[in-house]
């Protein structure tokens, strides 16, 4: 539903924080937002088109288009399918890739119209373009046909806070809206839905339709913010401008309360300078409607914001291609063979970039896997596993962890994984990706603030992506740039404030500042999650890791401590350790744990072989660490630098672009070296790079002969 929930997650006080922020300091802090939830560089063109004109019979205090207002709009009748689509071809040639029809309807009414605009959204969405309506009241039948023709949104604004909306609108009421966006939500079709500004409302009052705007669940994944064109004939017409600061500061509050919402710069742009745009944007507005008209006012000219966008370095999101460009196979449908003919595009501009991704076999000796202690041959561990199936153990789980599949070698793992971390409890996870995504969607809040280490993994990142948080990008391993933005990004309300990092580096092999990072987080009362990945088996006492090593201060400031045992444990899955409450939370609040079937019992048995080994064989962390600091010292008497710790098994060479780096992983697999190129967006741009890894079974000698091919042809 699009309703407010019953528990909000803005109160009205948190949206008058944001919203009465300094300007600065909210155009600021929206910009960060909007950085890291939207493209940035990227606005949406969208055309709006009036298909049915004028003699509207609500009494709208702003509308040009009601039958009671003489504005000189003249009632007109429904446009013909062709000339909607030949209107819907031209925006899509123009670059708008979102086409939005408009009907002067108090609410649509079953019969011959209706059923022509089912065909318009039909024809419309068959041009590949995303297709809005709005129609007036909708009951949840007609939303359900809108859904089956293809329609992407309906647009169905509030337009203004619950308590003013009386001054503006009787003919309809703030409720009779919420049912319509209801109607539509539930009939699976996006939410478009926001206000307008100058109706002579107070601040009081654009905060209580943004914070009615952000507590719907979800929000809107549209929130167009209007400014009001003054129309002679209505009873606004007098009112004066909207200053185009109020309007930034409503923008931005918007693009803070909701980061995952498209906010679109809408009605009034006319009466905007380049500059006032070029701040809305700034601000978070990502999308605009182009076209000399919004349904009957005037608007920009198509040329003038395409060249506003250019001057600015902002992209228009690409408009779809035409379908009829490209023969359909007869043995594909239509739907399938365009989906196919996209797939081959991006794999072709993958391949243009030097960017494309290909399996390859294991060939040549291993410089590149995470099996840093040889664990994935350990011949005792693979005894284990034998006996274990010779004594007649299960070859899957068979369900999820809460219906049948919390075998006793799981259990037995999770007991001694968490003695030897010295934590209350553990649980085992199917991946590493799923028990970073499951933790932090868990823990994390929607509107939570999170302080991400800017190099970490993707499912760290994906993780706070889904937990619906704001995120606060921190330069990487700086524990002062971490303490600064935790001074400027104080909670709000509710909010809750979580680091996440990781102890080593998986693409950079160096290390998070552990016990200043602790600190930090008790100082500002912020939650841990650290992630292990790379440090378990090789560090700290009998190999259990960083966090182990820093100590009490560390361990006490971490919420939770990620292991996942796909690195130095030779095998997959992940343990999650903490407290005996963080356990049961995840067990009822982690949905990849809930949801997933449970990882095999042999996984745990090759699991408890693997710590033992961990924890009996020191000497094979003491190989890794004398091969990486030969590997190093090797390279850099070569003249090749490296990055990350002296004492980590990650020996980054940067190559510097994509092409250069694939051809040093060429030239070290002919000689039959297996080192692999990792290039952006898995690192920054302009830092291609091989990452060499040690093991604790590699020769001095072949070490040495890494290191010469790698010269030759650096």
């Amino acid at each position: 539903m699009a309703t407010a929930t019953t528990a909000p997650k803005w109160t009205v006080e948190d949206v008058s924080n944001i919203y009465n922020q300094p300007l600065l300091e909210l155009i600021e802090q929206a910009h960060e937002v909007h950085r890291q939830h939207q493209r940035h560089h990227s606005v949406q063109m969208c055309h709006l088109l009036s298909i049915k004109t004028g003699g509207c019979p609500e009494d709208c205090s702003y509308c040009p288009q009601s039958a009671r207002y003489h504005t000189g709009v003249e009632a007109g009748k429904l446009l013909d399918l062709e000339t909607v689509m030949q209107s819907a071809e031209q925006a899509r040639a123009g670059g708008s890739s979102r086409f939005c029809m408009g009907a002067a309807w108090r609410q649509v009414k079953e019969g011959a119209d209706f059923d022509r605009v089912l065909e318009m959204v039909r024809g419309v969405a068959g041009l590949g373009m995303e297709v809005c309506c709005t129609l007036g009241m909708l009951n949840a039948e007609q939303a359900q046909q809108l859904a089956d023709a293809g329609l992407t949104a309906y647009n169905h604004n509030l337009d203004t806070s619950p308590e003013f909306y009386g001054h503006i609108i009787t003919t309809r009421t703030y409720e009779d809206r919420l049912r319509t966006l209801e109607h539509v939500r539930g009939a699976g079709i996006s939410v478009c839905c926001g206000g307008i500004l100058g109706l002579g409302e107070a601040d009081a009052d654009r905060v209580r339709l943004l914070f009615t705007l952000a507590n719907m669940n979800p929000p809107p994944e549209s929130v167009p913010i209007n400014a009001l064109v003054a129309v002679e004939g209505t009873p606004l017409a007098e009112n004066m401008p909207v200053d185009c600061f109020e309007l930034v500061r409503a923008i931005a509050t918007a693009r803070m309360l909701m980061p995952d919402s498209r906010v679109r710069l809408s009605a009034g742009r006319l009466a905007l300078s380049d500059e006032a745009q070029a701040l809305c944007f700034y601000a978070g507005a990502n999308s605009i409607f182009v076209g000399e008209k919004l349904l009957t006012t005037p608007n920009p000219g198509e040329d003038h914001d395409h060249a506003l966008l250019a001057k600015l370095g902002l992209d228009p999101e690409p408009a779809p291609v035409a379908t009829s460009l490209f023969p359909l196979p007869s043995s594909l449908s239509s739907g399938l063979a365009e989906l196919e003919r996209a797939w081959d595009e991006e794999l072709a501009e993958r391949e243009q970039r030097q960017r494309r991704r290909r399996l390859r076999a294991a060939e040549g000796e291993d410089f590149c896997s995470n099996d840093y202690l040889g664990l994935s041959q350990h011949p005792g561990i693979r005894a284990a596993m034998v006996e274990a199936l010779d004594q007649g153990l299960e070859l899957g789980s068979t369900s999820s962890r809460l219906v049948r599949g919390n075998h006793a070698a799981i259990v037995e793992l999770e007991a001694e994984f968490a003695a030897w971390q010295n934590r209350e409890a553990a649980l085992l996870y199917s991946s590493g990706y799923t028990a970073g995504l499951g933790v932090i969607t868990a823990l994390v809040g929607r509107g939570d603030i999170v302080f991400s280490d800017e190099r970490n993994h993707a499912s760290l990142i994906e993780g706070i992506r889904a937990a619906g948080a704001r995120r606060v990008l921190v330069p990487h391993v700086s524990a002062d740039a971490l303490a600064e933005r935790l001074r400027r990004y104080p909670a709000v309300g509710k909010q809750r404030r979580w680091v996440v990092i990781e102890s080593v580096y998986s693409m950079d092999g160096d290390f998070a500042p552990l016990e200043a990072i602790a600190e930090l987080c008790r100082q500002h009362h912020a939650g841990l999650i650290v992630d292990e990945a790379h440090a378990l088996g090789l560090y700290g006492p009998e190999g259990a890791g960083r966090v182990a090593a820093a100590g009490e201060a560390v361990a006490n400031a971490a919420a939770a401590v990620l292991h996942p045992c796909g690195k130095a444990m030779g095998a997959s899955g992940a343990l999650v350790t903490g407290s005996r409450r963080l356990i049961e939370h995840l067990v009822n609040q982690s949905r990849s744990f809930i949801y997933s079937t449970a990882p095999a019992p042999l996984l745990a048995v090759q699991l408890t072989a693997a710590l033992n080994a961990v924890r009996r064989e020191p000497q094979r962390r003491e190989q890794v660490l004398a091969r990486a600091c030969q590997i190093r010292t090797e390279l850099a008497d070569a003249g090749l630098a490296t990055l990350g710790a002296p004492a980590s098994p990650i020996i980054p060479v940067i190559a510097g672009s994509d092409a250069a780096a694939l051809k040093l992983e060429a030239a070290l697999a002919a000689e039959g070296l297996d080192v692999r190129a990792i290039r952006p967006p898995t690192v920054p741009e302009g830092t291609a790079r091989l990452r060499i890894t040690a093991h604790a079974g590699q020769s001095p000698a072949a070490c040495s002969r890494l290191v010469r091919v790698l010269a030759a042809h650096a």
